[in-house]
C-alpha cells in the first residue's frame, strides 16, 4: 500500500536551495532530521535498505517510477561515491554531503527561474521553500 504523503505547491529556484544549504544551522537542523527518520534502529548509521525506505521522501523526487535496475544503480552511486569506509552504511557525516550535494544538483537544475513544483511535506526541498519563506524572500 503506498504511503501518500500531503503536498503543496511550491515556488523554488536555485537560489532557494542554495541559500538553505549554506544557512549551515538550518541546514545540519534538517540533516539531523532526516538522519534520524532513516537510522530508525538508532544504530548511528544509515545501510542501503534504509536509504530505499525513504529516498523518494527525501527529496520529493518520484524515484518509483524508474526500474528496480535504475534504482539499484542510484543505491550503488550513492554509496560509491559517500560511503568511505565501504562498510555498506552511511554515518552522519557522509549523509549530510550526501544531501548536501543531492540539493545543490538539484538546485543548479532548477536555474534562477522560479519554478512550480509539487513538494511533500517534510522533504529536503519543501524545507529549503520554508527556510525562504521564514527569511521573508518567498
Amino acid at each position: 500500500m503506498a504511503d501518500h504523503q500531503k503536498m503543496s505547491v511550491a515556488v523554488i529556484n536555485e537560489s532557494t536551495v542554495k541559500e538553505f544549504v549554506q544557512d549551515s544551522r538550518a541546514f545540519e537542523k534538517c540533516v539531523d532530521e532526516q538522519f534520524k527518520l532513516f537510522d530508525s534502529k538508532g544504530e548511528g548509521a544509515i545501510s542501503r535498505a534504509d536509504i530505499g525506505r525513504g529516498y523518494g521522501k527525501l527529496l520529493a523526487l518520484e524515484y518509483e517510477k524508474q526500474s528496480e535496475e535504475e534504482i539499484n544503480c542510484l543505491y550503488d552511486s550513492i554509496f560509491e561515491r559517500f560511503d568511505e569506509e565501504k562498510n555498506g552504511t552511511l554515518n552522519r557525516e557522509q549523509f549530510k554531503r550526501f544531501m548536501e550535494e543531492m540539493m545543490l544538483a538539484m538546485g543548479q537544475s532548477f536555474g534562477d527561474v522560479p519554478i512550480q513544483v509539487a513538494l511533500e511535506h517534510g522533504s529536503m526541498l519543501m524545507k529549503a521553500v520554508e527556510h525562504e519563506l521564514s527569511r521573508g524572500r518567498g
